[in-house]
C-alpha cells in the first residue's frame, strides 16, 4: 500500500502533460460556466424582488451589482482564462482570472448558496493550477519532478473526494431510506427523459437496485483510486459512463465530472503529449503564443458582448 501511495503521489511520469490537459479542460469550463450565468439585469430585477418579498427582522438584503459591472466582471472573467488556458502565465492574467471569476461566483452564490457545491471545485482547479510553475521542456523528467506528480494526484484525490462527499451527503440528508429507491423512481417519473419514465413505468424493480449500486460506486470510488491504481483509466471511463447514464435518465448534466475524468484518468500519454508539446512549442515563440492567447480571450468575450451592450444602453 505505501509503495502504491508513493507512486501515486510522486512517481507519475505523464503529471506535467495531464496538467496542461487539466488545464485547458478547466479554462473551457470556467468560460462555458461564466457564458451560462444570469444576465446582469435579471440579477438586479432578482434581487430587488426577494428584497421586497422579505419580511422577517433578520431577512439578509441582497446587495445587486450594477448589471454593466457584472457584465464586465464576466467578459474579464471569460477573456482571461482562456488566454490563460492557452498558455499565458502573466501573473496579471492570472490574477484577473481568478479574481473575477471568485467575485462572480460569490454574487451568484449570494442567491442560491448551494450553487458553492456545483461549481466551487472549478475555483480550486483553476486556484490550484495558476499557483504551479509552467513546464517549458516536453521531454519526460528523470527523475520525475516530484512537485508536478503530487499536484496532479491532489487534483485526482479532490476529484475522488467529490463522489465520497455525495455519497455520504445522501446519508445525511435522508439516510438509509435513500437506498430504497422512492427517490430516483420518483426522479424517474416526474423528471426523467423518456427513457427514465419508461423505466419507472416498466421496471419498478430497478430504482432500488440502481439507488444502492449509486451510493456504492460514490463511496468506493476514493478507496478505488488506490487499490486499482494501474487500472484509474477504467475508473476514470466509469465516471464519464455513470454520468451519461444519469443525463440519458434524468437530463441532469455533470457535464464538469465528465471533462474531468479524460485528462485526470483516462487520456493516454500518446495523446496527451502531441497537446502539450503543442503548448510548450507555443510558449517559446513570444509571437505566437501572444496572438494565440489573445485570439482565445477574444472569442471568449465575444459572445458576452450582447448582453453588456443591452445593459449598458439601459442605463
Amino acid at each position: 500500500m505505501a509503495t502504491r501511495l508513493r507512486e501515486a503521489l510522486f512517481q507519475q511520469e505523464d503529471a506535467a502533460q495531464r496538467l496542461v490537459l487539466c488545464r485547458m479542460t478547466t479554462g473551457a469550463a470556467v468560460v462555458r460556466t461564466v457564458w451560462h450565468l444570469p444576465p446582469g439585469d435579471f440579477l438586479a430585477e432578482y434581487a430587488a424582488m426577494m428584497n421586497k418579498a422579505g419580511t422577517g427582522a433578520g431577512e439578509r438584503r441582497r446587495r445587486a451589482l450594477d448589471p454593466v459591472v457584472y457584465e464586465g466582471l464576466r467578459i474579464v472573467a471569460a477573456a482571461s482564462t482562456a488566454a490563460w488556458a492557452l498558455g499565458s502565465d502573466h501573473p496579471a492574467v492570472k490574477i484577473a482570472a481568478n479574481g473575477s471569476f471568485a467575485l462572480l461566483q460569490r454574487y451568484v452564490v449570494a442567491f442560491h448558496e448551494d450553487l458553492w457545491s456545483y461549481n466551487s471545485h472549478l475555483n480550486v482547479f483553476l486556484g490550484a493550477l495558476s499557483l504551479t510553475r509552467p513546464v517549458d521542456d516536453p521531454a519526460p523528467a528523470s527523475p520525475v519532478d516530484r512537485s508536478t506528480s503530487a499536484l496532479l494526484a491532489a487534483l485526482q484525490a479532490y476529484y475522488a473526494c467529490m463522489y465520497l462527499q455525495s455519497g455520504i451527503s445522501k446519508f445525511v440528508g435522508a439516510g438509509w431510506k435513500w437506498t430504497e429507491g422512492s427517490a430516483l423512481h420518483g426522479a424517474w417519473g416526474e423528471l426523467g427523459t423518456r427513457l427514465g419514465k419508461y423505466f419507472a413505468a416498466e421496471h419498478p424493480e430497478l430504482p432500488p437496485v440502481l439507488s444502492k449500486a449509486t451510493v456504492a460506486y460514490e463511496l468506493a470510488f476514493a478507496p478505488l483510486l488506490l487499490l486499482a491504481w494501474h487500472r484509474r483509466s477504467l475508473l476514470g471511463l466509469s465516471s464519464a459512463a455513470f454520468h451519461g447514464a444519469v443525463k440519458a435518465t434524468l437530463d441532469i448534466s455533470f457535464w464538469h465530472l465528465s471533462w474531468f475524468s479524460a485528462p485526470l484518468f483516462v487520456v493516454p500519454e500518446s495523446m496527451a503529449r502531441p497537446v502539450a508539446e503543442a503548448m510548450w512549442t507555443t510558449r517559446k515563440s513570444k509571437l505566437l503564443g501572444g496572438v494565440i492567447t489573445a485570439a482565445g480571450a477574444v472569442a471568449a468575450a465575444v459572445p458576452l458582448l450582447k448582453s453588456l451592450r443591452k445593459n449598458m444602453s439601459r442605463g
